[in-house]
């Protein structure tokens, strides 16, 4: 059966033609700021107050080129008025084993009285709540239960039982009520969540790393007061276009700030966290090294989970909404250099209701944000350890039935078009979402998903990460087999059909959906019930220790049966923690607006 809305709007009624014009003139920046830290929380007993508020930021014209502001919303803006800085949720550290406190408190407007909440309708601007995209944790309340209310004047508590055996990584937050998750988290309702590595998970060289967290994102204010006004907002804050110069219509930030600058030292690694939020704009990011400082990438980690033979060769990252991607740096000249963002577009008629669609036409390549090289005379740092982290039983692999003793569910899903951007299928059931299970999966089996249409729409699904097979090609090396992932959106030239993941602890409801969040509050979204038994694993893997040195990775061989670490190839403490980065001022270039 196939349940689709009719009548709705198209996704953006964006005048593209016009924002590449002002993207070829727009103005220069003449001052730009240090990057700064966003606020950080550690787990502890106490709980973490996150609030849900509006607020006015205004940039200036030694900042953006061009002086705007407008209303919008934050988590824990810290006044009514910013300047030069959108408000950023603060950043969630917490450790294997925690239980991470969070209370979320509204304080936007009521809702319109006897406003209309049809399902797959854009409604209740107001209502909010908090889903940790990336953790293994329950969907029941307290912890990743996106169904639960949050009303204007309310609060909520969560508790996250962060596993005894949950792998460290990078990961984030928003918000996630069906019907008003693009306005909202267009708005800049995000923040990061960290998770720090066991002592014995990565060698002790990167554990001593330098490291910096940065929360990215591409910024639309005519793109979200157009949804809101979809709305019928009686509050004219989130619809109201004044204060918005003409030539604004999209900017990126960097932990809230346009084109700041970080310092990092001379011939020594850094370690840099990034998580990605848009409305519906996948992007490449580059490094961009044009004054040859010899400058080195290397990839860590994707969606929060490390890569086998890490630190592996990066030319460039493909990151759509939600996706995270940590990586080391290391220049053997100071000097400045700059990460870039390359965003794709749709092809004149694509898409399925507004997302990206038909051929994907890349822009030009923008700047996030500057590193500047300090110089030092210290002893240059040398290669980092290879290695393959230590992985729990969740992360096991699992793709190759014969090789990893596992036996496979079969299923098929694919993002089909349909009105308001696109509809789930699921073993060949379409529909649009209806609040009723799409299908169910049991704890401790290992399903094996044939996924499409995810080039049009970034697939995502809740609390289990799944990891790509052996049908991937990628002549970057971004996309290998065996990788894990929470978020996919296939770009030109990449092939991979199926994915992998375990049924692993947790019973409740599996949501999925497509993360152009729009095309997800207008029924691209579903869930798979989760039955069988709380707790339950798949039957005959275990954890693995750390491995250093090269894996051949294409060797059929079953996974290690012991969570013992090989203490020779291993020397970490509890004393190695990640160390805050200096941050210094420089100038920059405005990135160019896009369509």
């Amino acid at each position: 059966s196939r349940v689709v809305q009719h009548g709705m709007a198209p996704m953006h009624r964006r005048p593209g033609l016009r924002a590449l014009a002002l993207a070829l003139f727009a103005p220069a920046v003449v001052n730009a700021a240090a990057l700064q830290a966003m606020t950080e929380f550690t787990a502890s007993s106490a709980a973490t107050i996150i609030k849900v508020e509006q607020y006015t930021v205004s940039f200036t014209t030694a900042v953006s080129g061009t002086a705007f502001s407008y209303k919008t919303r934050g988590y824990n803006p810290s006044s009514s008025a910013m300047t030069d800085r959108m408000a950023v949720g603060p950043t969630l550290r917490a450790s294997a084993g925690d239980t991470l406190k969070v209370t979320l408190d509204n304080d936007l407007s009521v809702n319109n009285a006897g406003e209309a909440t049809t399902m797959n309708t854009l409604h209740s601007p107001g209502t909010t709540n908090l889903h940790t995209h990336g953790l293994h944790v329950d969907s029941d309340d307290p912890q990743d239960n996106v169904y639960v209310t949050v009303a204007p004047g309310a609060t909520h508590d969560y508790q996250y039982s962060i596993t005894p055996d949950h792998m460290g990584g990078t990961h984030w937050y928003h918000a996630h009520f069906h019907g008003n998750t693009a306005l909202q988290v267009g708005n800049g309702l995000v923040g990061m969540i960290v998770i720090a590595d066991a002592a014995d998970a990565i060698p002790s060289d990167l554990a001593e790393l330098t490291e910096l967290v940065l929360m990215v994102q591409k910024l639309e204010p005519y793109a979200v007061q157009q949804v809101a006004v979809e709305y019928g907002a009686a509050d004219e804050a989130w619809t109201s276009t004044s204060g918005l110069a003409s030539t604004i219509d999209s900017f990126w930030t960097v932990n809230g700030q346009i084109t700041p600058t970080a310092t990092v030292t001379q011939n020594q690694w850094t370690r840099v966290r990034v998580a990605y939020s848009s409305l519906d704009a996948a992007v490449q990011i580059g490094l961009s090294d044009t004054n040859n400082l010899g400058c080195v990438w290397k990839l860590l980690a994707k969606d929060g989970i490390y890569v086998d033979n890490a630190p592996r060769t990066l030319t460039t990252a493909y990151v759509a909404p939600g996706n995270r991607f940590d990586f080391v740096v290391k220049c053997t000249s100071a000097g400045d250099f700059t990460l870039t963002a390359t965003a794709e577009a749709a092809a004149a008629g694509g898409g399925g209701g507004g997302g990206p669609g038909g051929r994907k036409l890349l822009q030009t390549a923008e700047i996030l944000m500057t590193f500047t090289v300090g110089a030092s005379a210290a002893t240059a740092a040398g290669d980092l350890t290879v290695f393959t982290p230590k992985k729990p039983v969740y992360l096991q692999d699992v793709y190759d039935e014969t090789a990893h003793g596992v036996t496979h569910v079969a299923h098929t899903l694919t993002l089909a078009r349909a009105d308001g951007g696109c509809a789930v299928n699921f073993d060949g059931t379409e529909r649009q979402y209806t609040g009723v299970a799409h299908g169910t999966m049991s704890t401790g089996s290992v399903q094996a998903w044939t996924l499409s249409g995810n080039d049009k729409h970034p697939f995502h699904i809740h609390i289990n990460s799944f990891q790509l097979g052996t049908d991937v090609v990628d002549t970057t090396g971004y996309y290998q087999t065996g990788d894990w992932h929470d978020v996919f959106y296939r770009p030109t030239g990449v092939t991979a059909s199926k994915i992998y993941f375990q049924v692993d602890q947790h019973t409740g409801k599996a949501v999925l959906h497509c993360h152009f969040l729009e095309h997800e509050d207008k029924g691209c979204m579903a869930f798979i019930t989760i039955d069988g038994t709380a707790e339950a694993r798949v039957s005959g893997l275990a954890a693995s220790a750390l491995v250093t040195g090269t894996v051949d990775t294409t060797a059929a061989t079953p996974p290690p049966t012991t969570d013992t670490t090989d203490t020779t190839a291993t020397a970490t403490s509890a004393g190695h923690q990640m160390k805050s980065a200096i941050v210094t001022l420089a100038a920059l270039a405005l990135p160019a607006v896009l369509a």
